[in-house]
C-alpha cells in the first residue's frame, strides 16, 4: 500500500498509516503483490472508493470468523508459480518440485472456491485453464498430497521403460551377488563390501580370481570384487536402460510443461485474481476485528464521524487494561479545538487523520458512522512531526517550513492537521499567525482542524470551535503515587470527548491542576494558583 502524495512519512506515522499497512496486510505472494500497488483514491473516485469499502464491509458479513480463518490459511500457504509459469512460458522443460507446487496451486484455489462461493463477490478462481492444469498433473499426486511423482499412468512408454530399467537392475545385481558370494567364499567369509580388506596373515595361497587390490600394505590387501565379462555386460545393459528410463521421464515432463505452457497466461490471470482476493479478505478480517462500517464517501472536502476510534492508540490502552473514548466530530472548512494538557486534542486530531486514511484506502472505518471527502493531500502541522531538517533550525522554524511546503503544493483538496503550531513563539505572534492560516485556509476550502491552548482565535478568525470537555472533577494528589497509578486517576477524571463550543464556553487548561497531581510541590502549586487570581 503505497503513501504516494497523499502524506509525508512524518504525518503518515503520525496518524496511523504504518500501523493501518499491517493491520490490512495480506498474506500469500500474489496478495503482496497486489498490496503493493494499492494507492489512494482521488477526487473523483468517490463511486469506486465507496463501492470498494461496502464490498469489504459485506464480505465481512457473509464470511464467519470460522470460514475466514480457513481463508486465511489456504492464503498463508498457498505457493507460488510465478516462477513456474514464467519458466514454462518460455519453453524450459519444468521439474517434479515445479509440478508439485502447480498442483497445489491448482488444489488450493479450488479449496478457495468452495469458501467464497456464496458471497456472491468473486468469480471463480478454477478457470478452464486451472482445471487443466491441476487435471494434467493429478496423476502425480500421491497419497500424503505432499509430493508429486511421474506415475507410470502418465505414458505407457515410461512403465515400459522403468520395467526394463528394473529387469536390468536385477540381473546386474545378480550376478554381481554371485561373483561375490564365490569370492566370499573362497576368503571364508559370510560377505563383502565394495571395498573389502584382507589381512595377509589370513590369507592362504593367492587371492582368488576377481579380486582387484587397490592398496597394498605390509600386513593387509584393500581390495575390490572385479567384475567378469558377463556382470560388465549387465552393468552396461543397466546403464542403458537407466538413460532409457530418464529419457523417457523428460519427455513426459516436457509433454506436461506444455500443457502449463499453454495455459500460463490464464493461470496467471487466476493468481492475480486470488492477490485481489486475499487483499480483499485481510481488509474483512480487519473490519469485523475492529467493529468497522462503510463511510459514504463525498464529493465535497468534508470529514465527520460518530464514535470513532484511533485505532493504534486503542489498542495500546487495550494492552493496559483501558478503554478508548470514542468520538464524535463534523468538520466542514476550518476549525480551531481548544481543551486541557492531556485531554487528548492530539489524539483528536489522529483520529480525524486516521477515518480519513481508511477513505482514502477504500477501506471501513472505526467508526458506528462516517462521512469523508478524498484529498489530495493529508498534513499535519506542529507537535509530533520529525526532525528531518537538522539541528540548526528551531522547531518554529521547521514549523514554518513544512507550513511553507503545504503551500507550494497547493494541493486542491487539503486536510490540515495542526497539533499547537506556533507554540514556541509569543502567545501574541503565535495567536496572530494561527488567525492568518486559518483565513489562508478558509480562502482555499482547505479543510483543518488546529489545535492550540491560545484563546480567541475562532473568534478572532471567524472558525468554528471545538473543544475537549476536559476533567470532570479535579481529583486531589496523595503524594506516593507512581506515575502510572497517576495516569488511571487522570483517565478516570477526564472526559475526552469533543464538542463544538462557543469562545465563552472554552474549557480551561486545568494545568496547575494537571501540574498539582504529577507531584510538584504544594507551595508551587499554590503560587502558581495565587498568579492565576491576580
Amino acid at each position: 500500500m503505497r503513501r504516494s502524495k497523499l502524506l509525508d512519512r512524518p504525518t503518515a506515522e503520525l496518524i496511523g498509516f504504518s500501523w493501518l499497512v499491517d493491520a490490512v496486510a495480506p498474506l500469500s505472494a500474489y496478495g503482496e503483490r497486489s498490496f503493493s500497488e494499492v494507492t489512494p483514491f482521488l477526487a473523483g473516485d468517490e463511486s469506486a472508493a465507496r463501492s470498494r469499502t461496502r464490498r469489504i464491509v459485506e464480505l465481512a458479513a457473509a464470511l464467519d470468523p470460522g470460514r475466514l480463518e480457513a481463508l486465511r490459511a489456504l492464503l498463508r500457504d498457498v505457493p507460488d508459480v510465478a516462477a513456474a509459469l514464467a519458466g514454462a512460458a518460455i519453453g524450459d522443460v519444468l521439474s517434479d518440485p515445479a509440478f508439485l507446487e502447480l498442483r497445489r496451486f491448482c488444489a488450493t484455489l479450488a479449496r478457495v472456491d468452495s469458501l467464497v462461493a456464496d458471497s456472491g463477490q468473486f468469480e471463480p478462481l478454477c478457470n478452464a485453464a486451472v482445471r487443466g492444469v491441476g487435471d494434467a498433473l493429478a496423476t502425480g499426486q500421491r497419497d500424503d498430497a505432499t509430493s508429486f511423482y511421474l506415475a507410470d499412468a502418465f505414458d505407457d512408454g515410461l512403465a515400459v521403460a522403468r520395467q526394463r530399467r528394473a529387469d536390468a537392475h536385477a540381473e546386474f545385481q545378480a550376478l554381481r551377488g554371485r561373483e561375490e558370494q564365490r569370492i566370499a567364499a573362497a576368503l571364508d567369509r559370510e560377505d563383502l563390501g565394495d571395498e573389502f580388506i584382507v589381512m595377509r596373515g589370513e590369507l592362504r595361497g593367492d587371492l582368488p580370481a576377481g579380486v582387484h587390490v587397490i592398496r597394498e600394505a605390509p600386513t593387509y590387501f584393500l581390495c575390490r570384487a572385479q567384475y567378469d565379462e558377463a556382470t560388465v555386460t549387465a552393468l552396461q545393459r543397466r546403464d542403458a536402460a537407466d538413460r532409457s528410463a530418464a529419457q523417457a521421464e523428460e519427455e513426459v515432463r516436457a509433454r506436461l510443461s506444455v500443457v502449463v505452457r499453454e495455459r500460463a497466461v490464464e493461470v496467471s490471470a487466476a493468481g492475480a485474481a486470488l492477490g485481489e482476493l486475499d487483499v480483499l479478505v485481510a481488509a474483512a478480517v480487519y473490519a469485523r476485528r475492529h467493529g468497522c462500517t462503510a463511510p459514504d464517501i463525498s464529493a465535497e472536502p468534508t470529514l465527520e464521524f460518530e464514535q470513532a476510534r484511533f485505532l493504534p492508540l486503542e489498542e495500546q490502552l487495550a494492552l493496559a487494561g483501558r478503554e478508548f473514548t470514542a468520538l464524535d466530530v463534523r468538520l466542514d472548512g476550518a476549525a480551531v479545538l481548544t481543551g486541557p494538557n492531556m485531554g487528548g486534542k492530539s489524539v483528536c486530531l489522529q483520529t480525524c487523520g486516521f477515518v480519513a486514511l481508511c477513505c482514502a484506502y477504500g477501506l471501513p472505518v472505526p467508526a458506528t458512522r462516517a462521512r469523508a471527502g478524498l484529498f489530495d493531500q493529508i498534513a499535519w502541522l506542529g507537535l509530533g512531526r520529525d526532525e528531518r531538517i537538522g539541528g540548526l533550525l528551531s522547531s518554529f522554524a521547521r514549523e514554518v517550513l513544512a507550513l511553507k511546503e503545504v503551500f507550494e503544493r497547493a494541493a486542491p483538496r487539503l486536510l490540515l492537521l495542526g497539533d499547537e503550531f506556533a507554540r514556541t513563539t509569543t502567545p501574541h505572534e503565535g495567536r496572530a499567525l494561527l488567525i492568518a492560516l486559518l483565513e489562508r485556509l478558509r480562502s482555499r476550502s482547505a479543510c483543518a482542524m488546529l489545535a492550540t491552548h491560545l484563546g480567541g482565535v475562532a473568534a478572532a478568525s471567524g472558525a468554528r470551535h471545538f473543544a475537549v470537555r476536559g476533567l470532570r472533577s479535579i481529583p486531589q494528589p496523595s503524594g506516593d503515587e507512581r506515575i502510572e497509578q497517576v495516569l488511571a486517576t487522570l483517565g478516570a477524571s477526564m472526559d475526552y470527548r469533543v464538542a463544538e463550543v462557543g469562545e465563552a464556553e472554552s474549557a480551561t487548561g486545568d494545568a496547575i491542576a494537571l501540574a498539582d497531581l504529577l507531584g510538584l510541590d504544594r507551595d508551587f502549586i499554590a503560587a502558581a494558583y495565587r498568579a492565576v487570581a491576580q
